[in-house]
């Protein structure tokens, strides 16, 4: 059997995260994928505006470069992508971050798509990754459900409402076609969702992890014409 390893790194500044992800993570991992998942060991306690990206980036792209010899893919756990496309100029392996994974995945499912997120502080982060990953024409809308990243999991019922609610929203009044889950810490949700609205959902880091393992077993690595 091959033995994928891929590297998930939560761009916060804390573990609360990091085992709980993991299973969730090998839950949809394919026989032989080993996932291995850290944080920053400093930085914000979610990255939800600009200050918070901001402080990431760097300490994102510096994790990075400390442990990519000891895997085969890395993925950035965040829907924002930070510190992607920079790691992509220096690391020679699948860098997938989970927006631009579930553009490419729900750009297969349905021409239009609507985004549910946190807060509104992150739609219009969101709203400038979708465009310039090219896909801005295909976005109905992008709706926050009020509940800042941290509390997500505290009362998981008003979770999965306030996103049945938002996604019903997208595809009875903006006609969105499919639904992506623009928050990795929405992650297992997406079947839920569905089956209350009646349109593909994706989830984000399912979505990135997929990519990645397709991408190690399939040979393929970014192109040196854009990332140099």
């Amino acid at each position: 059997m091959i033995i994928l390893k891929i590297l998930v790194i939560n761009p916060v500044g804390h573990g609360k995260w990091d085992i709980s992800d993991r299973e969730l993570f090998m839950k949809y991992a394919a026989p032989g994928t080993q996932i291995n998942v850290i944080n920053l060991g400093k930085g914000p306690k979610s990255v939800e505006t600009g200050k918070d990206y901001a402080e990431v980036l760097p300490l994102v792209i510096e994790k990075a470069l400390e442990h990519e010899k000891e895997f085969d893919a890395l993925i950035v756990n965040c829907f924002l992508d930070p510190g992607v496309d920079i790691l992509k100029t220096l690391i020679k392996k699948p860098i997938v971050g989970p927006c631009e994974a579930s553009l490419a995945i729900a750009s297969l499912l349905g021409w239009r798509f609507g985004i549910v997120t946190i807060s509104d502080s992150a739609l219009s982060m969101i709203e400038d990754r979708v465009r310039m990953l090219g896909y801005g024409n295909r976005l109905v809308a992008i709706r926050g459900i009020d509940i800042p990243v941290i509390e997500l999991n505290k009362d998981i019922e008003r979770t999965r409402k306030a996103v049945v609610n938002s996604s019903r929203i997208l595809v009875e009044k903006n006609n969105a076609e499919v639904i992506i889950l623009g928050c990795t810490g929405l992650t297992g949700l997406s079947k839920d969702i569905e089956k209350a609205i009646h349109v593909p959902v994706v989830d984000p880091a399912i979505a990135a992890l997929k990519m990645a393992e397709a991408l190690i077993k399939m040979n393929l690595v970014h192109s040196k014409l854009r990332y140099g």
